[in-house]
Parts: structure tokens; sequence; C-alpha cells
């Protein structure tokens, strides 16, 4: 449960669909055998696709343990989760094997804005990424939650800084230098941080200084030196300080040699020792069987634990983009005009949350007592907040979609 004072990433996001009705309605997902090459990659995918062989040798010998999962965008099936799964079994069917041509998926509809949630939000926690992806994926997050905003409705409350930190496990703080870093690190310098040349810190510190400054940095990454963060840092700091600055001396070095399993026997060791190549890490060589099968133990507790929290906040989100259904009571005198048409309108208590997209079913009631007739209707528009309407209240434009066959002989 969230602290005190702090939603959840979807506790605070509320969907609702737009008055014209043209966003499409997400469904649970729905099996469906499909033709690897007439699935396609979603374009904005930028997760490495890696081992593609190796996975389709895995998929041949014990099968595929998992569908891709599919979004619907006219009639289009696009890639939420599977990537490498479906061009394993492209591979598979280029190597002649013909009943990889049909293969299951599973498959929701969707609009091109919950495409993009669902696609970052359903992989944010299935896989190990690399600093870069964790970069790429928050900048991502932020225009995929603007745009469902603008195109789908979404409302957001509360800073987008920290829901994105929030749905990604990640510190406000690190979401921040996140944004230092896509915003402002050079074109060059991004690909050496891509690469895995460039560390996080020492993208963030490079991204401080100007463009040549960087892009000098991003050659020597490139040219296989070792770039290290405090450096670039002590660089940034002289230049904020000008003149004032004044070059650091820290005290002491922490040699490796009093941590290295070879410390009694080694000749040459020393107390300012940074790097070696003989070095081997004593606590590590010195486990036991035991530690060591606790380890890997907590490293699939941990792992299984992002699985189901993947999956918890993919079934958040699909709750969340569903539109409510509101019961509420109808007067036995209005059926007839709500059932026709002619009453198109609402006055309700606001205290509902009702919103444009939702749903009505309009249960009729005789002398308080229901009737067993009832109207079902969208909200088209809403009225609140209006200087006519009593304070609390509100008024409720709505489109009548079904009469039951047994309520359609409406009295006259």
């Amino acid at each position: 449960m969230a602290a005190a004072n702090k939603f959840s990433f979807m506790d605070i996001l509320n969907a609702q669909s737009k008055a014209d009705a043209k966003t499409a309605a997400v469904t649970e997902y729905t099996e469906i055998y499909l033709n690897p090459y007439d699935v396609e990659e979603t374009e904005s995918n930028f997760y490495s696709q890696e081992s593609i062989e190796e996975l389709a040798d895995a998929i041949l010998a014990v099968g595929q343990q998992q569908p891709t999962v599919l979004g619907r965008i006219d009639g289009k099936y696009k890639i939420i989760s599977g990537h490498r799964r479906n061009k394993a079994n492209r591979l598979l069917i280029d190597r002649g094997y013909e009943k990889y041509k049909s293969v299951r998926y599973l498959y929701k509809d969707i609009t091109p804005a919950g495409l993009e949630l669902s696609l970052l939000v359903g992989n944010a926690f299935n896989r190990e990424l690399t600093p870069y992806e964790k970069t790429e994926q928050a900048a991502r997050l932020k225009k995929a939650l603007i745009r469902a905003r603008d195109e789908d409705g979404l409302e957001i409350q509360g800073r987008l800084r920290s829901l994105i930190a929030d749905a990604l496990g990640e510190s406000a703080t690190n979401i921040g230098r996140m944004e230092q870093i896509n915003n402002n690190l050079t074109p060059e310098a991004k690909e050496q941080f891509k690469a895995g040349n460039l560390g996080i810190t020492a993208a963030y510190e490079t991204s401080k200084l100007d463009e040549d400054e960087q892009n000098e940095i991003a050659q020597q990454a490139a040219a296989g030196e070792d770039i290290r963060a405090k450096e670039i840092a002590a660089k940034v700091a002289e230049k904020k300080a000008g003149d004032d600055y004044r070059t650091p001396h820290p005290e002491s070095i922490t040699s490796l040699c009093y941590s290295c399993l070879n410390y009694s026997t080694c000749n040459v060791k020393t107390g300012t020792c940074e790097k070696c190549d003989e070095y081997i890490n004593k606590a590590e060589a010195e486990k036991t069987d035991e530690q060591r099968y606790d380890e890997q133990q907590a490293a699939i507790d941990k792992q299984t634990q992002k699985t189901l929290q993947a999956r918890e906040r993919e079934a958040a989100l699909d709750r969340a983009l569903q539109p409510k259904v509101h019961e509420l009571k109808l007067a036995a005198m209005y059926f007839k005009d709500v059932a026709t048409g002619k009453k198109s309108f609402e006055l309700r208590k606001n205290d509902r949350g009702f919103k444009t997209g939702d749903a009505l079913r309009l249960n009729e009631y005789v002398d308080g007592k229901e009737t067993g007739r009832h109207i079902e209707a969208d909200i088209v528009y809403m009225l609140k907040d209006y200087s006519g309407l009593q304070e609390g209240y509100c008024i409720l434009g709505i489109k009548v979609t079904k009469v039951p066959e047994t309520d359609t002989q409406i009295d006259g």
C-alpha cells in the first residue's frame, strides 16, 4: 500500500472516453492464431532484440512458453510484448518449419496511445534494462502519458515526474537526472551512453557541459578510454565556480588489496591500489554453496516479484481504461420519455464520479419498488459547477443504447 499522501501510478490515472466515442473500447485479452508475418512490430519499440537464433532453437526444442501479446488498431495487430518471440517464430518459418505459420497470440482492441502505454508499462519489470533503456523508457512514458491525455481523455492528477517515477519503480530524483540526460546530452555522447561506454552518472555529468566538451568525452569513450564520472563532475564544478574553484584533495583511498583473496601472498600489494588484473574478491571466492544457493533463490524471488508487479500494473491499467457503469433509479413517469429519447438528460446528485463515456443503467421504480424494467444509456455530455445548478448536482446528457425487449412495450 502506498504511504500517506503518496498515490500509486494507477491510483491517480483515470481514463475517460471522448464525447464523440471515437476511442476504441478496451476489452479482455482474446486468444487468436495468426501467421507471425501478419503481425506488425510496434514502431516505437526500443528494447534490445538479441539472441533471436538461440530463442528460436529453444522454442523448437521445448515449445513457446508464453504467447506474444498484441494490440489491435484499425484491424492491424501490433506487438505489445514479445517482439523477440515473434522474430524467432518468423525465423523458424524461414527455416522451413510450416507449423509456425499459425501461432497462438493474445490480443485486445486498443488505441494508439494505449498501445504505447501498454508497451512501456508491460516491459518495465519483465527484463533487466540497461541504464540507457531506463532513460529512454522514462522519456517515452512521459510522451505516452501526454498523448493519452490529449487523444484518449486520460485524466492525470499530480506531478508527471512523480507518476513516471512511481510507474518505473524509480525515485523522482533519478527521473530528473534521466530528463537532464535526454534533454541535454549530445547525439554523439548519447550514442556512447547507449553502447555502455558511458555510465549513467558519467552521462548525467557530461550533459551539463557544452557541446564541444561533450563530444570530446564521447570521442574518448569511443576510443576505449576509462571515463570517470567524478572527473567529469570536477570539470563541471570548476566551470561553475570559475576563478574561485579549488581542487579537492581526498584524505585517502581504500585499496583493493585489502579485499583480495591473494592479499597474504601478493608481493606488490599497496595501500592505494584501485585496479589490478590479478584481483579476486575474497568475500565472493570464499562463499559456501549454501550462501550461493541463498543468493540464487533471492535473485529468483526478486525476479518473480518484478513479474507479479508487472502483471498487477497491467491489470490495473486495463481496469483504469474501462468505462464505469452506474446504476440509477428512474421514476416510472419518465420511463417512456427516456426510452424514446424525448428526455435526453438527467439531473443527478454528483456523488458517483460521473464522467463522459461512462454508462448508465436506469432501473424503473414505482412506489419505492423496482419494477424489473430498465434502460441502458451512455453519458455523452456533462454539465457541473454551473451557476444555475444547486451545489453538488450535475446535468448528464445521455444517449439511449438499449431498451431490453421485455421493456419495449411502453405504456401510453
